[in-house]
């Protein structure tokens, strides 16, 4: 199965009617979505790269998105990074340049508002599509599937080796003392006019990318079996490849790109999560990519309850509310919420007005909470686990 949809890069999709009709409002919506999360045993929440945006990461499709901004933007394909040197130079220079950024974002009010509905028993557990751990670091025991993996960790694509992603900032650092000097220009400079992805790295304009440099894995460049076949400069830094070769000891951030394949054991997960649950919570995201798509889609096959806060449409949404006819069904649309809401307001706002009312009026829910699969981890073991997936492909 692809991570990515046909197109990584639709259009954005127009914004829908709200469900029930009611939810017009700030306040009403919070009514409907609070409605939603009273009846239900337990609720599973998907979320996407729209409830890092207050944290200062950018999304894909949103009002200011990567996508919607930059009509042209291309991300970087699995086949690409992996057969193609010059890829890579642009791919770890552009991640070289933004990982500080990364490092120093912190949850915003929309984590938090998850981890306490979770805390709450309103919520059994948290698929989510995005890389950059802020679920775990706001509530580390709060049980989370990283469905596309995660940005803290790197794995050598041939011996499967991890190795942290600050340890190999570290290496890069010292392989290119002249981006590092750049890249202190940049912080201190708000000129350079620069553009900021979803997952970390940086576009400066007019950079020749070609001239970064990356090292090997340690563990392949001294291994017998491939002598010869790394060659790397007097630094420790991999040569220039000329064409598509294929050469070991290539690393790779733990995180699915566009058009490389789930991870058997996040996709069985992540699949066990919407069985175990009675509703599923869509937050933040536009479910473009098909790997959270079908996980809805599946929860609906199952006719269970679908909910969804988001700025911005929803990725064939109309078939979670169709009465067979084309149209949303009257449960929907003149409802109160209990079958099925979609809202459109900033998730952080509506989780915090529904928590009031929540806590207010069902407090005693924590006492009886109905967890998903999983005890919970804290965010050091969900990283390891990453990198253990990782390294059983």
């Amino acid at each position: 199965m692809k991570c990515s949809s046909a197109s990584p890069t639709p259009p954005p999709l127009p914004s829908p009617p709200p469900l029930p009709s009611t939810a017009k409002t700030l306040q009403t919506a919070i009514t409907a979505v609070s409605n939603f999360l009273l009846n239900a045993r337990s609720t599973l929440i998907l979320s996407g790269a729209g409830i890092s945006v207050a944290s200062g990461l950018p999304d894909y499709r949103g009002p200011r998105g990567t996508y919607t901004l930059n009509k042209d933007y291309k991300p970087i394909f699995y086949g690409d990074f992996v057969h193609k040197d010059g890829m890579r130079r642009r791919y770890w220079a552009r991640s070289f340049l933004g990982w500080r950024g990364v490092e120093k974002v912190v949850p915003n009010k929309t984590h938090a508002a998850v981890g306490r509905l979770w805390e709450g028993g309103w919520v059994g557990g948290v698929i989510t599509q995005n890389v950059d751990s802020l679920h775990t670091t706001s509530h580390p025991t709060m049980p989370i599937t990283n469905l596309h993996g995660l940005l803290s960790t790197t794995t050598c694509l041939t011996c499967r080796t991890p190795l942290p992603r600050p340890l190999f900032q570290q290496h890069l650092h010292s392989l290119n003392p002249t981006w590092s000097t750049f890249l202190s220009q940049i912080r201190s400079s708000p000129d350079i006019p620069i553009k900021r992805r979803p997952d970390g790295d940086i576009d400066v304009p007019d950079v020749q990318y070609e001239t970064f440099r990356y090292p090997p894995c340690q563990i392949c460049l001294t291994n017998p079996t491939f002598n010869g076949m790394i060659k790397v400069d007097s630094d420790g830094a991999i040569r220039p490849i000329e064409g598509d070769a294929n050469v070991p000891g290539i690393i790779k951030p733990t995180l699915v790109f566009f058009g490389e394949n789930l991870q058997d054991e996040v996709k069985r997960e992540a699949e066990d999560k919407v069985d175990a649950a009675d509703s599923v919570l869509v937050i933040g995201s536009s479910l473009a990519t098909y790997s959270a798509w079908r996980l809805v889609k599946r929860a609906k096959d199952q006719r269970k309850k679908v909910g969804i806060v988001n700025l911005g449409g929803v990725r064939g949404e109309d078939a979670f509310w169709d009465d067979g006819e084309g149209k949303a069904a009257a449960r929907y649309r003149l409802g109160d919420g209990t079958d099925g809401v979609r809202v459109e307001f900033d998730a952080g706002d509506v989780l915090e007005g529904a928590l009031e009312i929540l806590e207010r009026i069902d407090g005693n829910r924590a006492n009886r909470k109905a967890t998903l699969e999983g005890e919970g981890a804290t965010r050091q073991e969900i990283e390891l686990r990453e990198v253990e997936i990782a390294t059983a492909r």
